[in-house]
């Protein structure tokens, strides 16, 4: 699934994919997605897209457009057409879902049965599952709303407010370990779950209460945490690691692989802080192995975090796996 990690842009809406898509299969669209900043570079700078003779609101596919596709777009267009299929929603170039959107309609539906049970308004909804976008953006996007009403199988929100208790998760058959994290990233790459054989929680980041309710046969694989490594990603796992030690069950971190990708504690949008005022910011170091000590400690001095999302979970479970940090 190599060239999904290239769609990440908001250029990259479901309307542009279906138009790429009708370049390659048709060698030609009447979609109007000039205007798109990456598709006027490949109309302007390369010779894969051009504009028909003649008639400048036909796009043509170039001599060397159908190798491009299929090396960068195909394998993307395929996935999300078949998850359209498999959750009853029309793939039609009036959707207008961003590649977000529809990773988390991927979440929404493989999570279905959970949410539809523990639903709140939809102001709430929204500012929790589409988190990117904030709790009016399901008001204001009606292709988007429509496909959750649709997946979740209801008519309309409840209409009064209350605290939203979910457990989204990505299931694999026969598993080989769960992998709980604390944000929803790695769930909006479901080709994770296939690839490493293991099912992916996100229990909601502070909303750790739900694994009170985990059978015990969930909790008989191997357990892993996948979190920022600040303050406040660190203080939930040792949250959740007490949680499950009352269970019996030991969870392990997952240790972010070398080279780490830091970046400064006072990066844009980043609220998490370490408390320089206690000891190991106040962390209990029984809760982290030497070489995870050592990792935090770097991280304190420097004034440093780790990102989630900036590591690529196949690479980290497996040198967590393998013992290699």
């Amino acid at each position: 699934m190599k060239s999904l990690k290239k769609l990440h842009s908001k250029d990259f809406t479901w309307p542009v994919l279906k138009a790429l898509n009708d370049l390659y299969e048709k060698k030609k669209t009447a979609a109007k997605i000039q205007n798109v900043d990456y598709i006027r570079y490949l109309i302007t700078q390369t010779d894969l897209i051009v504009y028909k003779k003649g008639n400048t609101k036909v796009l043509v596919a170039g001599d060397d457009y159908e190798k491009y596709y299929e090396d960068n777009f195909q394998s993307a267009y395929q996935y999300y057409y078949n998850f359209f299929q498999k959750a009853d929603i029309r793939p039609d170039g009036g959707k207008n879902f961003t590649e977000e959107d529809i990773r988390t309609l991927m979440v929404i539906y493989e999570s279905r049965n959970e949410l539809r049970g523990n639903l709140s308004n939809i102001e709430d909804f929204s500012g929790k599952i589409f988190d990117y976008a904030g709790s009016k953006y399901l008001k204001s996007r009606n292709s988007v709303r429509n496909a959750v009403l649709k997946i979740l199988d209801i008519y309309e929100f409840p209409q009064t407010s209350k605290d939203l208790q979910y457990r989204l998760v990505v299931d694999y058959p026969n598993p080989k370990a769960i992998i709980l994290c604390e944000n929803k990233s790695f769930l909006k790459q479901p080709w994770n779950a296939t690839e490493l054989e293991v099912k992916l929680w996100h229990v909601g980041g502070n909303n750790i209460a739900i694994l009170d309710d985990i059978d015990e046969m969930e909790l008989a694989y191997p357990i892993y945490y996948s979190c920022d490594w600040d303050f406040h990603g660190l203080t939930i796992f040792q949250r959740i690691k007490s949680k499950l030690k009352n269970r019996g069950v030991e969870i392990k971190i997952l240790t972010p692989a070398l080279p780490h990708q830091c970046l400064p504690s006072d990066s844009f949008m980043h609220k998490s802080r370490w408390n320089y005022i206690v000891d190991f910011s106040g962390l209990n170091r029984k809760a982290f192995s030497l070489k995870e000590q050592e990792l935090i400690a770097k991280l304190i001095k420097e004034d440093l975090w780790i990102e989630e999302e900036s590591n690529v979970l196949k690479e980290m479970y497996y040198h967590n796996l393998n013992g290699i940090y």
